[in-house]
């Protein structure tokens, strides 16, 4: 069997196909200039969850409380309001990418295991830097969640310290959904992330 280039371990058709279509996905909403690429740890195991198959006809249930917290992101600024039921999603990303966001996960297939996310990160840590000098080159970095924190030391290294958006306590910010429930709008994803932000501007 192959090995994947999203995650490191060999895997079957199926596994590449299901890479594909989220790369695709993806594709269709990423900025020519990338202004914040938030690296996220590993995309959901279901693509419905997927943030970028919002847009997909084929999916059913876009409005996942992890779509809606960072969708919050393509609006206006300061203080994102929450989002009606009925926003289309395609609208929501056409304005996520229009403002310069683009989201990508260190680990880019599903994890099984998230107790080995950190050493799957750690992995892929060469990966993940050739993708960002390379591929994505954007204005700034924003790690999402606990365990992006094993990108911190590499993306210093590499010379994107000073592009580095980290939280007030200097660490990722929080997951955008922590046990399936919203997070406290004074420390929610969206509302740390811009006021972190005008410093990069």
């Amino acid at each position: 069997m192959p090995i994947c280039d999203g995650c490191g371990i060999r895997v079957d058709d199926a596994h590449l196909r299901a890479r594909i279509q989220r790369l695709e996905l993806a594709t269709r909403f990423r900025p020519v200039h990338i202004g914040v690429l938030l690296i996220y740890v590993a995309p959901p195991a279901g693509l419905d969850d997927f943030f970028y198959a919002g847009a997909d006809a084929r999916s059913q249930t876009p409005r996942s409380p992890y779509f809606r917290e960072l969708a919050k992101l393509a609006s206006p600024r300061p203080a994102p309001e929450p989002l009606a039921e009925d926003l289309v999603p395609e609208s929501v990303l056409a304005e996520f990418q229009r403002r310069g966001f683009f989201l990508t996960s260190a680990v880019e297939c599903p994890m099984r295991d998230h107790g080995d996310l950190a050493a799957a990160i750690r992995r892929l840590v060469p990966t993940v830097l050739r993708r960002v000098q390379n591929s994505y080159k954007p204005k700034c970095i924003a790690l999402i969640s606990p365990p992006t924190a094993e990108l911190t030391g590499p993306l210093r290294d590499a010379g994107w310290g000073d592009r580095l958006v980290l939280s007030p306590n200097g660490v990722p910010f929080p997951d955008p959904i922590e046990e399936g429930e919203p997070t406290e709008p004074q420390t929610s994803l969206a509302n740390l992330l811009l006021a972190a932000l005008p410093r990069f501007s």
